[in-house]
């Protein structure tokens, strides 16, 4: 089974935008999960020195995939999502 890491990236606690593109990552993950892809879905704190250290100064929402960010500042809709998520797991 292929594995993908989504980590939504936002302040804690998480603000409704940041809640938004965890249920649209956690929509598609259930989808893939169904078609062999695992999606591990992690919620990280913006102000966090291991996320400062990785990432960098970021504006919230962020989603990033395998370590990568793909979308920052926007809402990906859960067709951008799966995108996303099936292209990392290739």
């Amino acid at each position: 089974m292929k594995k993908v890491i989504a980590e939504v990236i936002g302040p804690d606690p998480p603000c409704y935008r940041c809640m938004a593109v965890k249920e649209n990552v956690e929509a598609v993950a259930r989808k893939l999960r169904a078609e062999g892809i695992e999606v591990e879905v992690k919620r990280l704190d913006i102000i966090s020195r291991e996320v400062l250290r990785q990432y960098g100064l970021l504006f919230s929402p962020v989603l990033a995939v395998n370590g990568v960010v793909k979308t920052m500042g926007r809402i990906p809709d859960k067709g951008d999502a799966e995108t996303i998520l099936r292209e990392a797991a290739k």
